[in-house]
């Protein structure tokens, strides 16, 4: 508000309404002054304090207005450039002139320039802007902090305009206040201004995830800064040439963010980031080239077909891998089998990667081709934007070849009496006498596979066998990998002379490959030998090696047969099942303690059981209990012994288990509750007896386990150790000590006054002998 004093100069002959010396007027509100003359005087113009005369005019801000009884100044709205002196003129009959005048001063109320939010950088000087608009002249003051503290510090210096920071501290990140006084109105008010410690925009980047701009993809442009107050970013193209964004465009702006939809290749060229911040209007600018990916394309590969036999010459063939299209940044080219394991130069490959950067192509090549070969052939490219593959076939026809297994013999027999299935590993087996035949070819193209059988003396003499012959079990076959054929015979023997046949898988894909496979009657596998013994007190481990030759059929049995020797009737077999073609431990259970026995072994297969190996004799152990004797070894202290125990005689088996009890003995024929059994693994031979009382007595009672059964011994003890005491070793060093002085002290004492004795008895002994 502004308020207007009016001072009016006193004439006689011209008056001025309103009539007081000093008028107060607020700014832009209206104001009307009247200027009339007395007798024959007549006002007739008004004067600005420029000394412009104020014409009529009733659309004017400021006019004059002419009454019948005098002359009116109309200003509508004061401003301050209305203070000022005002003239009013006038003029008598004999046009002599008089003038009065008013001083307008203007009041303008405490008015402030400046922003609620201000920043301040770090070890830096700022000027904390404050500019005061009041008329009259404001008095400024300024405080700090909430509680409005003085500011009495020199690193603090008020200027016009606001106040200056010479050096920004971190307590300078606080709330100000500017405060302005008025005295001659009274008016004051105060102004709160929050300093924030800013700092500038720094290490400004445009970063974009690779791969960046791939074609047909959106790409996504983030321009990242330090400073404070958070930065803001402006995005441009080119030279410095802003978006144009609207509801359509490919390019969309979120913050700090710049999105490219469907990136093509027209998008390549410079884009630039502005980072700033309402502390730094300036900022960082950053560019970033972008380069847009076009995504691999390659050339399709011709089929590649060729026929392999015997006589043809060596052969060399070649695939090309091209790239099409796409970008060739970072550009890689591979061959992969169709297993996807990759292709690597070796037996006859080999792979030129000399053209790769120049022709952007690869090579796969195959000197001399062979049958393994044949089969698909990946080529897979990459650049940075993606990945793209196309497939060489390479057809190779060839005669088939046998692979595995390659079995000549196969064996059976005519008859297991007894039986018709047994169990083997969990698994039951048919013993009907049938054998399997197997073949596995390697062929392409696919072959036809037959199985035909013949005498041994006549080879013309062929029978083709498929699934209706009598006995023909089964006949399958089956395709392994791509070119990787197996086929499988169950045949069953029922007389002689089927062990005259032989038996051939033929393989035909318009050429032909043959094996012959002979039927013989398995022969009885050779006797196994025991190779180590271990006796125990009730029982015998045994090491069992087979025999090197099986009779043509698996090993189904281990047959022991043992005695007990000198002891009738005692003969025992018993059987263990085969569970390897290596050496076994058989275990002989429930024998009789300190006994010999005799033990031999044979092995069993669906042709028979062997001869019995040598005799071998064994003695079990005595089935006695551990014997051994208890002692205390040392007291560690008033609540802990170490036990030990001295095996003299394991009792002829290994100790499998300890046990140690205690007690406490209150008198001779009162015992407490014994504790729980402390279990100790078996190979230990001492134990730390803790948690005791002292000067108590107990009884310890410790347990060593065999298969016999448990050895007992007890000690009693009473907890009591002679421990050393340093403090009170300290003190008696100290009497020794000080009583050694003392003694010594009187010591010399004594001998000083012997000394002087006897010096003065041999002195009067002089004196008279002289006077003699």
């Amino acid at each position: 508000m502004i308020s207007i004093y009016l001072l009016i100069i006193f004439d006689n002959k011209l008056i001025i309404k309103p009539s007081e010396s000093i008028i107060l007027r607020d700014q832009f509100k209206p104001f009307v002054a009247l200027c009339t003359g007395q007798e024959n005087i007549r006002a007739v113009s008004w004067q600005s304090p420029l000394q412009i005369n104020i014409e009529e005019n009733r659309n004017a801000r400021i006019t004059i207005e002419r009454k019948t009884y005098g002359l009116r100044l109309r200003i509508r709205n004061l401003t301050e450039n209305e203070q000022g002196t005002w003239t009013c003129l006038g003029f008598d009959e004999e046009n002599e002139s008089f003038s009065k005048t008013i001083q307008i001063n203007i009041k303008i109320p405490i008015t402030f320039v400046s922003e609620p939010i201000q920043y301040a950088e770090l070890n830096s000087a700022v000027l904390i802007k404050c500019y005061v608009i009041s008329n009259p002249s404001a008095e400024i003051s300024w405080f700090k902090g909430e509680d409005k503290s003085n500011i009495l510090s020199s690193n603090y210096e008020q200027k016009n305009n606001g106040l200056k920071i010479n050096r920004v501290q971190l307590r300078d990140n606080d709330t100000f206040w500017c405060q302005a006084d008025v005295s001659e109105t009274g008016e004051s008010k105060d102004y709160q201004i929050q300093v924030i410690l800013a700092q500038a925009i720094t290490s400004t980047k445009i970063t974009c995830m690779t791969p960046c701009a791939v074609e047909k993809r959106t790409a996504t442009l983030i321009c990242e800064a330090h400073g404070v107050p958070q930065p803001q970013y402006s995005w441009f193209y080119g030279q410095d040439g802003p978006f144009t964004i609207n509801g359509v465009s490919k390019f969309i702006i979120r913050g700090n963010r710049l999105i490219i939809n469907y990136v093509d290749e027209t998008d390549n060229g410079r884009y630039s980031c502005h980072a700033f911040n309402d502390y730094d209007k300036k900022g960082q600018k950053i560019g970033y080239i972008l380069n847009v990916i076009i995504p691999l394309s390659l050339a399709p590969i011709s089929q590649i077909q060729i026929s392999l036999n015997e006589n043809s010459p060596s052969q060399r063939i070649t695939f090309s891998c091209r790239v099409q299209r796409g970008s060739t940044t970072n550009l890689s080219l591979e061959w992969f089998y169709a297993n996807n394991t990759l292709v690597q130069p070796i037996n006859g490959l080999s792979i030129d990667s000399t053209q790769l950067t120049t022709h952007h192509l690869i090579e796969l090549s195959f000197d001399p081709i062979r049958r393994e070969y044949h089969g698909n052939y990946t080529c897979l490219g990459k650049n940075l934007g993606d990945s793209s593959s196309t497939i060489a076939h390479l057809i190779v026809q060839y005669k088939p070849v046998l692979i595995e297994p390659k079995m000549n013999y196969v064996y059976s027999v005519l008859n297991y009496p007894g039986k018709e299935f047994i169990s083997l590993k969990n698994i039951r087996i048919l013993l009907s006498f049938t054998v399997i035949m197997k073949c596995r070819f390697d062929s392409y193209p696919p072959p036809v596979i037959q199985w035909i059988k013949f005498l041994e003396e006549y080879n013309d003499n062929e029978i083709i066998l498929n699934n209706n012959d009598l006995q023909v079990i089964d006949i399958s076959f089956e395709q392994i990998e791509s070119t990787i054929y197996e086929t499988q015979l169950i045949y069953k023997p029922l007389e002689e002379e089927d062990f005259r046949f032989k038996f051939q898988c033929q393989a035909d894909n318009s050429r032909i490959e043959k094996h012959l496979i002979t039927l013989r009657r398995a022969e009885l596998p050779r006797e196994a030998r025991i190779t180590k013994i271990k006796p125990n007190s009730t029982s015998i481990e045994l090491n069992v090696q087979p025999p090197i030759e099986f009779g043509g059929l698996p090993l189904l049995n281990y047959i022991v047969k043992y005695e007990e020797i000198n002891i009738p009737n005692s003969v025992k077999i018993v059987s263990f099942p085969v569970l390897s073609n290596n050496s076994q431990l058989i275990q002989i259970e429930s024998l009789q303690v300190s006994s010999l026995y005799r033990i031999e072994i044979a092995v069993e297969s669906i042709a028979g059981q062997s001869v019995y190996s040598i005799p071998v004799q064994a003695k079990t152990f005595d089935g006695n209990i551990p014997q051994f004797n208890l002692t205390i070894i040392s007291c560690f202290n008033n609540n802990s012994y170490l036990i030990k125990w001295f095996i003299e005689y394991d009792g002829g088996s290994n100790i499998s288990k300890i046990e140690l009890f205690y007690a406490k003995r209150r008198s001779f024929n009162k015992i407490e509750k014994w504790s729980k059994p402390i279990l100790i693994e078996s190979h230990l031979t001492e134990y730390e007896l803790k948690e005791l009382k002292s000067k108590t007595n107990y009884l310890i009672i410790v347990r060593l386990f065999n298969k016999a059964g448990y050895g007992e011994r007890m000690i009693e003890k009473t907890i009591e150790c002679k421990m050393y005491d340093p403090q009170q070793a300290n003190i008696w060093v100290i009497i020794g000590i000080i009583a050694i002085i003392i003694i010594g002290t009187i010591s010399i004492f004594i001998i000083f006054i012997i000394n002087r004795i006897l010096c003065e008895c041999k002195s009067s002994y002089f004196n008279d002998h002289s006077k003699i």
